[in-house]
């Protein structure tokens, strides 16, 4: 038998033993053989349907093939055939012969490495008469095809009966899909040890976004990281537009980054992770491949000491740190190829942030060429928390209009990608328009919208309640929870527990969430969780299943919780265990506890949403209360984003009291002072910022209204001089309807030069009067940009830089120059700068001309040529004598 047929052979028996992990049947999977066909094919009512069945099983077959077969022919030519074919043979026989009915085969963190091993368990080895070489090919390829079991498993949509028919008609569609999957994993070679097991472990566990309303056991509804991933901007504090988070770590070793809840560093830190245990990092910042990462989420570590290198793969590799060479990781740290992510400083309780700041300089003390980067939110640190020890601090931005569209349009292709039927996905597509429709009409939608994890609610809930949305965050969440807890198993006809239903599942949650916010604990052990809900069940009669059975549904069914750790239990994102701890809060009428624990960072959120929940009284109550305090009307003041109604006297109160807080004097402070809405446009619009500080902040919380009403206040500084004001004028743009920011605020800018060497920048080049000079430096001539260069304005000094002589006709302004520079430029000729009308001065620095062809077009006024660097420059001028006689050239 040729080696092609075997492992043809070997190829059907993988996707067999794939198809069996998606349908989730673990009769089906307990047997052996080709069964699974056999009931799949028995659903289907035509033969034309099971014969394209059998047909689509068969192509996924041979793209497992074209991924092994150059194991094989490469890695092992020098095997003599017979072997090879015995140690094909025997992977496909344990293949054939193993049950997967194991319920941890049905969990959503499975790897290859643990699929390896339960099938080892299952079927005797069959490896006693292979020789060492032929032994080697047999792991090889039994490893290597757990992981494409995995993955083909997990890359199909969830599986129905009623999908089954459509999903055949888009048969070429899922092979293509299929075979993206597999392209995204690494190619094992023979000399593939822990290390190559331990990226490709990163690389299937942490590349995946989940789909919010979607719980643990719908794996197949989770889509690839490396797809959906929208890049995020930062400030460094520094004069200067914001920059892509990529862009700013190409260049930096450690870098500390802070964010607001929702704005996505945990997805950063993942997006890292995955690119460097695939070591395809862009080519910003494409230093950082040949890195091997390693994930720490100290929220694991909150009731535990901090980790140690030797249980650094607690996160990532858990299932292979058994097989961990000695050293591993220390040898990773000592030689610099150790990227090393650590996640949520804030939560952590404060008590203990010395504890991990200490941790930390330790460790790039220890090994001073380590990579790592560090996530809080602001509350939680400062940003000289870690000063000294080397780290770039970067201040995560909201995403801009360009991005939530862009967020938006990912989404809905990813939901498009797991719908079997053509319907659905028709809706989808109608969803996205009347999403994106949606956000451009309203300022409260734009505005949560900018946090990726809000937009992704937002996509979600835009979804399931067909095209209508809730008006703010409190009902957005109330929303969110109807869906997760009640409506998506009704619709789905999914067996209720009897006597739990929404209600009481939010009480049991609720419970629980404040509870381990009161102790400060980010996780708890799982019998503990069990003796919390326990408690409160005994007050719940109507409840008649056992506690064990409710605490499996709320971790299974409710989206909300989860086991990260075996035997712990914590709370899928901090947002909605905050939410739900206010909701208890104001249920058992805690107002003194929350007054009380107002200063503590843990608490803002849930103060913020406490005052939603609130009654009046207690409303009125709880913010008299925080007042009184004295130290805490930032908090007061930020509070106001969640009040329905409030007493005309305690508002009163309230705007004389903080009106002492402003101007704002940082960008942490003007986020807070923005999350009071349109009452605090009166205040800010009063204030008189003095110092830089002052008024980049003071600009920054008007523009994080998002309210159109800011724009006349915004644009009193709009004449201010100074670049770091000009530069967060730049910045707060994205934030408005580009016509109403431009007209509003841009064009009563005094500045006279503008450098664009991003999008950002852009609009200002349309609608800044007063612009005499433009520098455009190359940075992208994408579709979507035609229309931003056809609108520049045509000033009299334009600068050219670093563009590829292609790209040039994107630039659709007409201009009649003083003065124009190309610099750093290929070009063969000046045919290209069809777009410059006229010229009187012509400078070439740098780069290279092959010929002032295409000049003539300026004979009337071009009057000076100079040429500085450029290697090609004097020949060209000897040309452009030719040409043009009386030019000076200088």
């Amino acid at each position: 038998m040729p080696v092609e047929t075997a492992l043809i052979a070997l190829g059907t028996v993988a996707v067999r033993t794939a198809t069996k992990l998606w349908l989730g049947d673990h009769e089906i999977a307990a047997e052996v053989g080709a069964a699974v066909v056999d009931r799949l094919s028995g659903q289907l009512a035509k033969e034309r349907d099971r014969r394209r069945l059998k047909r689509l099983l068969d192509n996924f077959a041979e793209a497992v093939v074209d991924r092994i077969e150059p194991i094989v022919d490469v890695e092992f030519r020098s095997l003599p055939e017979h072997e090879k074919l015995a140690a094909i043979e025997a992977v496909r026989e344990t293949f054939a012969l193993a049950s997967v009915d194991d319920a941890d085969l049905f969990a959503a963190d499975l790897d290859a490495g643990h699929l390896d091993r339960s099938i080892r368990q299952r079927v005797p080895s069959r490896t006693a008469l292979l020789s060492a070489d032929a032994t080697a090919l047999h792991d090889l390829l039994l490893r290597e095809c757990c992981g494409y079991v995995i993955e083909i498993s997990r890359g199909l949509p969830a599986f129905s009966a009623n999908a089954l028919t459509e999903l055949l008609q888009r048969d070429r569609e899922m092979l293509d899909g299929i075979r993206e999957v597999l392209a995204r994993l690494p190619q094992r070679d023979r000399d593939a040890g822990f290390d190559y097991d331990y990226r490709q472990l990163v690389a299937r566990k942490l590349d995946h976004v989940e789909m919010f309303g979607v719980t643990l056991a719908d794996a197949s509804r989770r889509y690839p990281l490396s797809v959906a991933y929208i890049g995020l901007t930062a400030s460094t504090g520094e004069p200067g537009p914001v920059r892509r988070v990529e862009e700013l770590l190409a260049g930096a070793q450690r870098v500390f980054i802070r964010g607001e809840a929702g704005l996505g560093k945990t997805t950063l830190l993942q997006w890292i992770a995955v690119r460097s245990a695939l070591g395809d990092f862009p080519e910003q910042p494409a230093g950082w491949n040949a890195t091997v990462p390693f994930f720490i989420p100290l929220r694991r570590y909150a009731g535990r000491d901090l980790p140690s290198p030797a249980q650094f793969l607690d996160e990532g590799g858990r299932y292979i740190a058994d097989s961990m060479p000695p050293g591993y990781v220390v040898e990773k740290l000592r030689d610099g190829s150790a990227v090393l992510l650590v996640d949520g400083v804030d939560e952590l309780v404060a008590e203990r942030r010395a504890e991990a700041r200490a941790w930390l300089r330790d460790l790039v003390d220890a090994f001073p060429l380590v990579r790592v980067v560090v996530t809080s939110r602001p509350s939680g640190a400062h940003p000289r928390w870690l000063h000294g020890a080397g780290f770039v601090v970067l201040d995560l931005q909201p995403m801009n209009r360009d991005d939530v569209r862009r967020f938006v349009g990912r989404w809905h292709r990813a939901m498009r990608s797991m719908r079997a039927d053509d319907e659905s996905r028709r809706a989808l597509d109608e969803y996205e328009t009347r999403l994106l429709d949606l956000l451009e009409s309203r300022g409260h939608l734009r505005k949560l919208a900018g946090y990726p994890l809000l937009c992704a609610l937002l996509c979600a809930m835009h979804e399931d309640r067909r095209a209508t949305l809730p008006a703010n965050r409190m009902e957005l969440y109330d929303v969110a929870l109807q869906m997760l807890l009640e409506r998506r198993d009704v619709e789905r006809r999914i067996e209720p527990v009897e006597g739990l239903g929404r209600t009481e599942k939010t009480l049991l949650l609720a419970d629980l969430a404040y509870w381990q916010l009161r102790n400060g604990y980010a996780d708890v052990e799982a019998p503990r969780a069990l003796y919390r809900i326990s408690r409160r069940l005994f007050q719940m009669p109507q409840v008649k299943a056992s506690i064990q059975d409710v605490y499996r549904h709320l971790l299974e069914r409710s989206g909300l919780l989860r086991e990260p750790v075996q035997g712990r239990v914590d709370f899928v994102h901090r947002t909605f265990q905050e939410y739900l701890a206010a909701q208890d809060a104001m249920n058992t009428d805690d107002v003194g506890t929350v007054v009380q624990h107002g200063h503590l960072d843990q608490w803002h959120e849930v103060v913020v949403m406490a005052v939603g929940h609130a009654s009046l009284r207690q409303r009125e109550e709880l913010l008299t209360g925080l007042l009184a305090r004295g130290d805490l009307h930032l908090l007061v003041l930020a509070s106001l984003e969640t009040v329905p109604e409030l007493s005309g006297d305690l508002r009163r109160e309230i705007q004389l009291k903080t009106a002492r807080l402003l101007p704002p004097a940082s960008m942490h402070q003007a986020r807070e002072v923005a999350s009071a809405g349109e009452f605090v446009l009166d205040l800010l619009a009063a204030c008189r910022p003095q110092t830089i500080d002052e008024v980049t902040a003071t600009i920054r919380a008007l523009a994080e209204t998002r309210l159109e009403e800011a724009l006349p206040v915004i644009a009193k500084f709009a004449s201010d001089p100074r670049p770091r004001v000009f530069a967060e004028l730049l910045n707060c743009a994205e934030r408005f309807e580009e016509q109403a920011y431009g007209e509003a605020v841009l064009a009563k800018s005094s500045r006279t030069s503008l450098l664009v060497d991003g999008e950002l920048g852009l609009a200002p080049a349309r609608y800044l009067d007063s612009l005499k000079q433009l520098e455009l430096v190359y940075f992208s001539a994408d579709e979507s940009l035609v229309d931003r260069y056809r609108d520049l304005r045509p000033v009299p000094d334009l600068r050219l830089s670093r563009w590829p002589e292609e790209k040039l006709s994107v630039i659709g302004t007409t201009f009649r120059l003083d003065s124009l520079s190309v610099r750093f430029m290929e070009l063969t000729d000046l045919t290209c700068l069809g777009f410059v009308e006229s010229v009187e001065e012509l400078r070439i620095e740098g780069g290279a001309l092959l010929s002032f062809a295409g000049v003539e077009r300026w004979r009337e006024s071009l009057k000076r040529v100079s040429v500085v660097g450029c290697p090609t420059g004097l020949e060209a001028l000897a040309d452009l004598w030719r040409r043009l006689p009386d030019v000076v050239r200088m």
